[in-house]
């Protein structure tokens, strides 16, 4: 079992779930064991259709199937063809039919193959394929799956194993784990004592001892333990005294050890992940060991190490981490090797020289967008209905032109009024004239001057019922094609008219940006309709108003175009950019977090 797929499974694979297992499978008859695994399995397996367990004598054969699902019924044609082609590769395969995946692993020890497993599911999930690697770890422990003298010592082993592993990656501390699983280890292998040391710079240090809570670092004990640990490290095996054979090996440390403590064996077993993560066990025995401890002792040290060495990592604070990052780092840099990595690290020194040194443009950058210069709004002239409309908004019209018409019955009806008026009014005045009677005619005068006024009125808003284009314009705002026979009110507005001629740019720049624009200005602008074309421009005004839009603080800059394209018109949008000055390229790309980092720290240290 690897250190690795172990870690992988930590969150799946607890210690209750281990207990369950152990507890249902020890107590499983021969005729019933791989029945029950096969239904412990199944508990975390969701949408399985089918599955088989294929056993033989190993590397011989004949292999059959031992268990299925469903129960007594044969496997399909597909997963037995895969099954096969796994048997011959050694190796995982698997093969998506239709709605379904077929997954069929090997299960061998060491290169002799026992068996597969295969199955046919829905869908298999990455925690899925490791609770079934970790599942099939428990048809190792029995023995009657190998054909080999000694393979009961070998299920001991993995029993032995996996129990440690599982004190090892369960949710308490680190301290907890190393304690958990030094004493879980002095029990199962009879040891006086044993203690457990991690790397810290050049030497172990000792971080555990089985049975004690906690030690004093000043004792003898602690530092010939470490010393030990130093020997093994140093030379990169395990270490074992008294000798069972000859060996140019230094034991210095370990006879020490035993001199010091009066112990008869001493094993110290290293192990590492790289050259900057090691550590060490070091297994004391009383008396003469039996001779398979010291061989379980020295197999399952390594793996149980890697595993509580990658857990020390995984609760390294973020300054320690860090460090340990930097020093890894610098090592490479300094030390051999790692060509590649020094090559990388010149080129960006180089490249961080360069633009610290060398100066560009510094620009500004803003959304823009096209106004008409001028902004006609026509309304109308009195209260009416629309009669006719002839243009809407988007359309281009000629000076002179009817964009709409209003209903002009009642306007008609009035100035047929006021004519039978004038003419009474007239007829008034020559009979009073005729008769002599001067205030008579003087009154006839005065209602005549009105019903004139009346005319010349309904006359007036006669000829505006038709709503003209006062010059060429583009209609930028209203469509009254939908309102026909709407009323409209006196000063609502019917349309808004802007220039083709007559242009201005208007920048909306951050309030950031504000303490470098200015009038007189010049840059460039890209709208998105003509991504190609570059338009020059100039600052004319910059507005000091700010307005709130998209959770920012934007001012309004007016700028005026140098040149104009036959197919602007009002409303296109691009990006402009403005020419300050020249700056160091370095200033120019941290400008805006060099600013952010200030207002902060102001903000929250008044600094």
């Amino acid at each position: 079992m690897k250190p690795d797929l172990v870690k992988s499974n930590s969150d799946i694979v607890a210690t209750e779930t281990s207990n369950d297992w152990l507890r249902q499978l020890q107590q499983a008859s021969e005729s019933d064991f791989f029945v029950r695994w096969l239904a412990l399995l199944r508990q975390e397996l969701t949408g399985l259709d089918e599955a088989v367990l294929v056993l033989g004598p190993a590397d011989q054969g004949p292999f059959k199937p031992v268990v299925t699902h469903p129960p007594h019924t044969p496997c399909s044609s597909a997963l037995m063809r895969l099954c096969e082609q796994v048997m011959q590769l050694r190796r995982p395969l698997s093969q998506r039919s239709e709605s379904v995946i077929h997954w069929v692993v090997p299960i061998q020890q060491g290169d002799a193959l026992l068996g597969v497993f295969g199955l046919t599911a829905k869908s298999l999930s990455v925690e899925q394929r490791q609770w079934l690697q970790w599942g099939l770890g428990w048809i190792l422990t029995r023995t009657e799956t190998y054909q080999h003298a000694g393979d009961s010592e070998l299920s001991e082993r993995l029993m032995v194993l996996l129990d440690l592993l599982m004190s090892s990656v369960g949710g308490q501390s680190l301290q907890d784990a190393c304690q958990a699983v030094l004493s879980q280890a002095a029990v199962n292998l009879d040891c006086d004592r044993i203690a457990l040391g991690f790397g810290s710079g050049r030497s172990v240090r000792m971080v555990t001892l089985s049975n004690s809570a906690e030690f004093t670092r000043r004792i003898d004990l602690v530092q010939s333990i470490e010393s030990a640990m130093n020997e093994a490290v140093d030379q990169g095996h395990s270490l074992c005294w008294p000798l069972q054979q000859a060996s140019l090996d230094t034991f210095s440390a370990h006879q020490a050890l035993i001199r010091e403590q009066g112990n008869h064996t001493v094993l110290t077993v290293p192990f590492m992940t790289d050259t900057e993560n090691y550590g060490a066990i070091c297994f004391e025995w009383a008396e003469v060991p039996d001779e398979r401890q010291p061989e379980l002792a020295e197999s399952i040290a390594s793996v149980v190490g890697r595993v509580l060495l990658e857990k020390r990592q995984s609760e390294l604070s973020l300054l320690s981490y860090l460090g340990r990052r930097i020093k890894h780092i610098w090592k490479r840099l300094v030390g051999p090797r790692y060509l590649g990595t020094k090559l990388l690290v010149l080129l960006l020194i180089l490249m961080s020289t360069f633009f610290v040194l060398a100066e560009g443009t510094f620009r500004l950058s803003a959304d823009a967008r096209l106004e008409g210069a001028l902004n006609r709004s026509l309304s109308a002239p009195f209260d009416s209905y629309v009669m006719a409309a002839h243009y809407r908004a988007g359309q281009t019209v000629e000076e002179g032109e009817v964009l709409a018409e209003l209903d002009d019955r009642d306007l008609r009806l009035e100035q047929l009024r006021w004519q039978s008026q004038l003419a009474q009014f007239e007829r008034q005045m020559r009979l009073s004239q005729a008769q002599r009677d001067t205030a008579q005619a003087r009154v006839a005068a005065a209602q005549i001057e009105q019903a004139e006024a009346q005319l010349a009125l309904s006359s007036s808003l006669l000829n505006r019922t038709q709503i003209r284009a006062p010059f060429t314009a583009l209609i930028t705002r209203g469509d009254l094609s939908q309102d026909l026979g709407l009323p409209v009110t006196k000063g609502q507005v019917l349309f808004e008219l802007a220039p083709l001629d007559e242009y201005r740019l208007v920048l909306d720049l951050s309030e950031t940006d504000m303490a470098h624009i200015h009038e007189g200005q010049k840059g460039q602008l890209v709208l998105k309709a003509f991504p190609e074309v570059r338009i020059d421009f100039e600052v004319i005004r910059v507005t000091p108003v700010a307005e709130a839009r998209d959770g920012k603080n934007l001012f309004r800059v007016e700028a005026e175009i140098a040149q104009l394209l036959p197919a602007m018109r009002p409303g296109m949008e691009g990006v402009a950019k403005v020419e300050v000055s020249q700056q160091r390229l370095i200033w120019i790309w941290t400008r805006t977090l060099v600013d952010w980092s200030r207002l902060q720290l102001w903000k929250w240290l008044g600094r």
